[in-house]
């Protein structure tokens, strides 16, 4: 039903393009588009009333959000793809972030599209020549990239090691085809870090998680003139932060979290697996990793090579 309102004792709904313009609003986050009000008939001078009067906020190139401009995470995202043109799509961390593959924040939107768009401090455009329509999708009614584009999109912004967490984390949601992303692969052109996700697709079938938290991609950054470690790879019967086998050297990496009671005792079994496989265990807080990595390095060091 419409909106009423009462005038000398009778009702009048709302005009019928008041209805059109809030429902297409609704299902697009909040956000409507220049010429989206233009084919509902408010013309632009129309349109710069509602601005005038707070009914519509501008938010972007031919953008505004409807009755306020306090939009939710994903009306921001849909604003800065409807800025970017037709068939423009949400890429990169924050295309990521709404698939839910990815652990790294998005601090800006990131949009790819074929038009040329000048970027701003709170969005970023990607031109492309050419975005097929295998590398395209739609979730919670943004367009965004394909999982498999996305992968490539990360390669030019992501360590191999990180990248594999992504894998993962498309892998277990069943969104993980390694057929389709090397098609994704081979449909870009002038891309001069391929070769990050081909060791990340390694490092998946390798069975590494990658790379879990900040503090896992600082300790392996850390011992990276060191032999390399295998990456949240299991090893007797539980998953590793990292182990190097030939050494019979295991770290872990311990949060905030470890220091429950529970999960202390849990820890404990843990480690005896590891101890009854002929393994050294090294533990380190996330804090050590931080602010003591020469320690850390040194310890670490030794006990490679004693």
């Amino acid at each position: 039903m419409g909106t009423e309102t009462v005038l000398s004792g009778k009702r009048a709904s709302s005009p019928p393009v008041e209805l059109a313009l809030a429902e297409l609003a609704a299902r697009q986050h909040g956000v409507i588009t220049i010429a989206q009000l233009i084919k509902l008939g408010v013309s632009h001078s129309a349109t710069s009333k509602r601005v005038s009067r707070g009914a519509l906020h501008r938010v972007g190139y031919g953008v505004y959000a409807v009755g306020h401009g306090a939009l939710s995470r994903e009306g921001v995202w849909l604003a800065g793809v409807l800025a970017g043109g037709p068939g423009a799509v949400l890429s990169h961390r924050p295309a990521g972030k709404l698939l839910a593959v990815s652990r790294f924040p998005a601090p800006i939107t990131e949009v790819t599209s074929t038009h040329r768009r000048e970027s701003r401090g709170d969005v970023r455009f990607h031109r492309t020549r050419v975005l097929d329509a295998l590398d395209v999708t739609t979730h919670l009614r943004i367009p965004v990239t394909s999982v498999h584009r996305l992968l490539v999109d990360l390669s030019d912004v992501l360590t191999p090691h990180q990248l594999a967490n992504v894998i993962h984390e498309a892998a277990f949601r069943g969104r993980f085809v390694e057929s389709a992303t090397r098609d994704a692969m081979a449909r870009v052109t002038g891309r001069h870090r391929l070769h990050v996700l081909s060791r990340a697709i390694a490092l998946h079938r390798s069975g590494s998680a990658g790379t879990k938290s900040g503090a896992e991609d600082a300790f392996l950054a850390l011992v990276g003139e060191l032999p390399e470690p295998f990456v949240n790879v299991h090893l007797a019967g539980f998953e590793r932060d990292f182990h190097w086998p030939e050494f019979r050297l295991a770290v872990e990496i311990d949060g905030p979290g470890h220091g429950r009671p529970a999960t202390e005792l849990e820890d404990a079994a843990r480690d005896r697996t590891l101890s009854e496989a002929g393994y050294t265990l090294l533990r380190f807080t996330d804090e050590a990793v931080y602010r003591a990595p020469r320690e850390v390095l040194t310890t670490v060091a030794a006990t490679l090579y004693r």
